[in-house]
């Protein structure tokens, strides 16, 4: 993702989220409109403007949007619309260790033979991946972010134009000499107590009078205003008008308004703010001006304010300058005059009551939503919606459907519409390695527990076909089943249509009975290189599947579905896409916690068979499924498995059935060693946040600990609705009962 969209991300949370102060904002001043003066009024709007301002915002338990939880999450929705490259952390502590050591082959009649293999699944491993995200974005974000950036650019280039040729204008301006005008001037100033004199210039094509500059400001009136017969107290209405505003510092908010209104332009709900806080503004300054100069003053400063209006209401205004005619609206000036009649002596103060309210809404809205036990925003609510990606630095994933696969690989490929009689699809595998990236497809001859066949397809972009060949000599010659085996290994062109150069390698055993065959297929298509290669499979399938190679779409998408889910695990998740996927294949909204009390946070997940959740009782209770989170402190790289502390945490959730029930009333739980026999493990009820827990003794997934660093588990269970939940400890810590409480109330909608 490149910086245009970092920006333009980072742009949508921050003014959707000071859209909502400003919707705070305007709810308080008419709440409390007979009660609220026009200074507290625009001092109401500068929290917005500093929240439209500022880039990075603390945290605070009193923070308006922890009420708001969705609102926290808008950056991450909207980097939800890009895809991030990654791989799955180590995952479940009933994981089965991959087995693909035995040979197989093929002879002419491999079809009547059937060789059962053990099913492969994920390993459990400890390495996480160094390299950085990559994310492929949607292209709606990519033409917005370009349309913002260059929207921001083009009307910052505007304001540093304006701004160079005001400069370039001032030097023709002439100081303003009369006598009784720089009189009026200096009685102004003392009257605000300010300290540094303020620079009166005559700018012949001012419209109206004004005040400008930020470091040293200076008021502008116009040469007709100096030249004609004006009477004082009209100056010193005007004079003091503008002083007004360099007390209140107001040319430095003009600039800020005008920065923000430079990269926030896209928000057409920002215009209206500004639009407002400028109306506010000037019913501010005229307070202020009335409040130094007395009641008296009212009436003859509302005349002289009409006066002008009607003076110079022609006329574009420049949104740079503070002028002393305000807007040329009519409903603004009614509510100014308004505001002038009614004014009494020492409103324009900021009462205690007033400090504590602006104090109260600035805390509440100047800050963000606090870290939870878990962790900031710690809930994924994936059915809201969005692409949120789950777990940082991946680069490698698993899907059980190529729809997603495809969508997220880091190049495009074709793969088989046909495949053999008996076989489906069962996983695909990313490697998003930036030298060397790969996507790979298994195919499996398989019911539930049992397989009898498969094959896989490896994909690359670009690679050399004769180093591919070298490499997959070396290895044949380096196998265990070269001795004695008569082993023969022979290469020759492949001649299919669609292809640009191919090898057919032939495996023959030639001590072996029947001199059973294998093969590799590998070729090249539009510079991409596929290796196709089996134990099993005849020559005649093998090409018939690479006759049949198509790019992904509907049908082939169908046809690489994983719907019978032979494997344990199932499929990863690495996004919210990921997470409503899973919810349809468990039936059930799962909750996804992001963290949980004591630093620990989600570095894997995937759907799985039930085997991973306890004992099978047959074939259809195998093949029931649930949702797995595991949690990490960071730490988990540690090879010492005897430390003390919980290492990490698995969060479990499936249909209940009768399981919870049945563990009750047995008094246990049993799992599944590695051959199969069952392990019971001995439960305890206890009460967690006042419902019934059901806690295991520690104990080891395979039965009686090997030894000292034989790592043991602790499990928790509990009932809620159709839904049974476990957490499984790896280590055991006085943090275990904090966090299955934490679990119990998860921040559903």
């Amino acid at each position: 993702m490149d910086i245009a969209e970092h920006l333009f991300n980072w742009f949508v949370a921050s003014t959707l989220m000071a859209s909502a102060v400003a919707v705070v904002v305007l709810a308080v001043q008419h709440l409390f409109r007979r009660r609220i003066h026009a200074r507290l009024r625009h001092a109401l709007w500068l929290i917005v403007l500093l929240r439209l301002m500022l880039p990075v915002l603390p945290q605070s338990p009193v923070s308006l949007f922890n009420a708001v939880p969705t609102l926290t999450d808008i950056k991450n929705a909207v980097f939800g619309l890009s895809y991030q490259l990654g791989k799955p952390d180590t995952i479940s502590e009933h994981s089965q260790i991959e087995n693909t050591n035995q040979s197989h082959y093929t002879t002419n009649e491999a079809e009547k033979n059937t060789v059962f293999q053990p099913l492969m699944t994920m390993k459990d491993t400890e390495e996480q991946a160094e390299a950085g995200i990559q994310r492929e974005s949607h292209p709606a974000v990519r033409v917005l972010a370009v349309v913002w950036l260059t929207g921001a650019v083009v009307l910052l280039g505007y304001n540093l134009t304006y701004w160079l040729g005001f400069l370039r204008k001032q030097k023709h301006f002439s100081p303003v000499d009369s006598p009784a005008i720089l009189k009026i001037a200096e009685q102004c100033r003392i009257l605000f107590s300010i300290k540094r004199p303020v620079g009166i210039y005559a700018d012949p094509s001012a419209q109206s009078p004004y005040i400008t500059g930020v470091f040293r400001p200076a008021v502008y009136l116009p040469k007709s205003l100096i030249s004609e017969a004006v009477n004082e107290q009209l100056l010193k209405h005007v004079i003091a008008h503008e002083l007004a505003h360099y007390k209140r510092k107001d040319t430095i908010w003009n600039m800020i308004g005008s920065l923000v209104f430079t990269v926030h332009w896209m928000n057409p709900f920002v215009w209206f703010m500004l639009r407002q806080m400028k109306a506010d503004r000037e019913l501010a300054c005229d307070a202020c001006v009335l409040e130094a100069l007395g009641e008296e003053e009212a009436v003859p400063y509302g005349m002289t304010i009409i006066g002008f209006l009607r003076r110079y209401a022609t006329g574009r205004s420049q949104a740079h300058l503070l002028y002393f005619k305000g807007s040329n609206g009519q409903r603004e000036m009614i509510r100014r005059i308004s505001m002038i009649q009614s004014f009494k002596k020492g409103s324009y103060k900021l009462s205690m009551m007033a400090v504590i309210l602006v104090l109260l809404i600035g805390t509440a809205t100047l800050t963000n939503a606090s870290a939870s036990e878990g962790g900031a925003s710690a809930w994924i609510h994936a059915e809201d919606g969005g692409n949120e990606m789950l777990f940082p630095n991946e680069e490698f994933r698993v899907y059980d459907n190529l729809e997603k696969g495809a969508k997220v690989a880091p190049f495009t490929f074709k793969v088989p519409s046909l495949l053999p009689e008996g076989y489906g699809f069962s996983k695909l595998s990313i490697q998003f390695d930036a030298s060397s990236p790969s996507v790979s497809l298994d195919y499996v001859k398989a019911k539930i527990n049992k397989s009898s066949g498969n094959f896989s397809l490896r994909i690359k972009p670009g690679t050399d076909l004769q180093k591919q060949y070298d490499q997959i000599f070396k290895g044949e010659q380096d196998r265990i089943d070269q001795e004695d085996s008569g082993k023969v290994i022979e290469r020759e062109s492949l001649s299919l249509a669609s292809i640009e150069e191919g090898y057919k390698i032939t495996i023959r055993m030639t001590t072996w009975k029947g001199q059973p065959e294998r093969y590799y297929y590998i070729w090249k298509d539009q510079g991409i290189s596929y290796e196709l290669s089996s134990y099993i499979l005849s020559s005649s399938e093998m090409e018939q599947m690479i006759g049949s190679m198509k790019f992904p779409e509907a049908k082939v998408n169908k046809l690489h579905e994983d719907n019978e889910y032979h494997g344990i695990i199932l499929t990863g998740l690495y996004d919210a896409e990921d997470i409503r996927r899973a919810q349809k294949l468990v039936g059930f909204k799962a909750a996804f916690p992001r963290k949980l009390p004591g630093e620990f946070a989600a570095s894997s997940s995937y759907v799985s068979r039930k085997a991973n959740f306890n004992h099978i009782e047959n074939d259809e209770d195998s093949m029931r499924k649930l949702l797995n989170v595991r949690y990490s402190r960071g730490d988990h790289k540690q090879k010492n498995k005897a430390d003390s502390g919980i290492r990490d945490v698995s969060f479990k959730q499936m249909l209940n059935g009768n399981m919870y029930q049945e563990m009750k009333k047995n008094g246990q739980v049993s799992y599944s060693k590695i051959d199969g026999e069952r392990n019971n493990v001995k439960l305890t009820a206890i009460t967690l946040q006042g419902k019934e827990v059901l806690r295991t003794e520690p104990y080891n997934v395979d039965g009686e600990p090997k030894g000292p660093n034989d790592l043991r588990l602790v499990s928790y269970f509990w009932f809620d609705g159709k839904v049974c939940y476990q957490a499984v400890f790896s280590g055991q810590g006085p943090e275990e009962q904090k966090i299955v409480e934490y679990l119990m109330k998860p921040d559903r909608k």
